[in-house]
């Protein structure tokens, strides 16, 4: 009791100054994403140093803008993540729009003005037959699977942009041939992103790498390359990968932020090996961003377990302190007992962050194998301009309000 009373008296004292707040990081915190992309760009092979080299700084400022966007963007905040618990024991396709014709509704209303909603059944993606199996709830009829990819990929996931989410009727005629009475509209109702979607981002992204390195755009080459360094280095995090990503679920809040960013700021320049050799070739681009996610799900029981059991061992009295950051003290896991959670992960943040620096490397690498190897010294000496992000530039406008992301809490 003693304790609680002298620590909520230094805890007002310290609140009464303006420079204090409590711990607040994103994804990997700023530090770690900046430190992944800048030692990302000397895993690169000679014929790739003269333009990645000199675009040093913007890659490396440039690595947080998606945990900025999300802030203002919407459709940010499922990208830097995936909930592999969800799925378990169910089947859960690889490709975007099989996925989301599984995990998602399409609402017609009829003439009567009924509401139907129909969606594929996620098993049909996890067979070899060539028809996906559609189910209204009641009745179920079968449609080919072709039909369903073109159908979701022209038609349907386009209108995942629209904030209304409405679709061209006569577009999803092969879809409801079993409905009865006319349709009058249609829309998306999505269930499938709030439980995250980095791995197949990380896919789009890279495919959109290799078109810039193809049309040598500096431009997109670089502000591309920033932003999926940024994914693939979430991807590596065991909290991104778990529904209990930030301890909510197990009296745990604000591990997200010690494991990701507090343990790094403190012991990274110390103690990590960043040598992890030279970007490899990935042969599979959809299977290195499943891999690299189910290698985090695997550790997230793991990162979570770790804490509870010490906090029970550990002084309560030396958990938490204040400490300073950028002018301001901050509530933080004093040092001593980060070291002891670190120490008994065995190495898992330094581990994590090395996977990110070689991944991440390796495929800029990749894209630019699979766009012909196009000789990049003539763009060292073009200044690289930021392709402008009117939800990046409204990040310091929501900080100053005081206001949260749009999605998950990391704090």
């Amino acid at each position: 009791m003693k304790y609680n009373i002298k620590y909520l008296i230094l805890f007002l004292i310290i609140l009464s100054f303006a420079g204090f707040k409590v711990s607040g990081e994103d994804d990997w915190g700023f530090f770690g994403h900046r430190r992944i992309n800048r030692l990302a760009v000397f895993t690169l092979p000679e014929e790739m140093m003269p333009l990645f080299k000199s675009s040093l700084d913007f890659l490396t400022e440039h690595a947080v803008d998606p945990d900025k966007r999300r802030y203002a963007f919407r459709l940010e905040a499922p990208r830097h993540y995936l909930d592999m618990d969800a799925y378990k024991d169910k089947c859960l396709p690889h490709n975007f729009a099989e996925a989301f014709s599984a995990y998602s509704h399409l609402e017609f209303i009829n003439n009567k003005n009924d509401t139907i909603r129909i969606n594929v059944t996620d098993t049909s993606w996890c067979n070899v037959s060539k028809s996906a199996v559609m189910t209204d709830g009641r009745s179920s009829w079968e449609v080919s699977k072709r039909d369903v990819r073109y159908i979701y990929n022209f038609f349907v996931l386009p209108s995942y942009y629209d904030d209304n989410y409405n679709i061209p009727i006569d577009s999803l005629s092969r879809l409801y041939t079993q409905l009865k009475g006319k349709m009058r509209s249609v829309r998306l109702v999505d269930h499938f992103t709030e439980h995250g979607i980095v791995p197949y981002v990380i896919e789009q992204q890279y495919n959109k790498l290799v078109k810039a390195f193809i049309a040598k755009d500096k431009d997109r080459i670089i502000n591309i390359s920033a932003d999926l360094g940024h994914y693939v280095a979430d991807a590596n995090v065991p909290l991104h990968a778990y529904s209990n990503y930030n301890g909510q679920k197990s009296d745990q809040y604000g591990i997200h932020a010690f494991w990701e960013s507090r343990i790094p700021e403190l012991f990274a320049d110390e103690q990590y090996d960043y040598f992890v050799g030279k970007a490899k070739y990935i042969k599979n681009i959809n299977e290195f961003a499943w891999q690299t996610i189910r290698e985090s799900g695997r550790l997230a029981d793991t990162v979570l377990l770790i804490e509870a059991e010490l906090r029970k061992i550990y002084p309560k009295d030396q958990q938490m302190c204040f400490d300073q950051r950028s002018g301001q003290a901050v509530w933080l896991q004093c040092r001593d007992f980060a070291a002891a959670y670190s120490d008994k992960m065995q190495g898992m943040v330094e581990n994590r962050m090395r996977n990110a620096i070689l991944g991440v490397g390796s495929i800029w690498y990749t894209a630019w194998v699979e766009s012909g190897k196009p000789d990049l010294n003539f763009l060292k000496d073009q200044p690289v301009f930021w392709i402008q992000d009117s939800s990046v530039l409204k990040y310091d406008e929501y900080i100053k309000s005081g206001k949260k992301g749009q999605g998950r809490d990391h704090e």
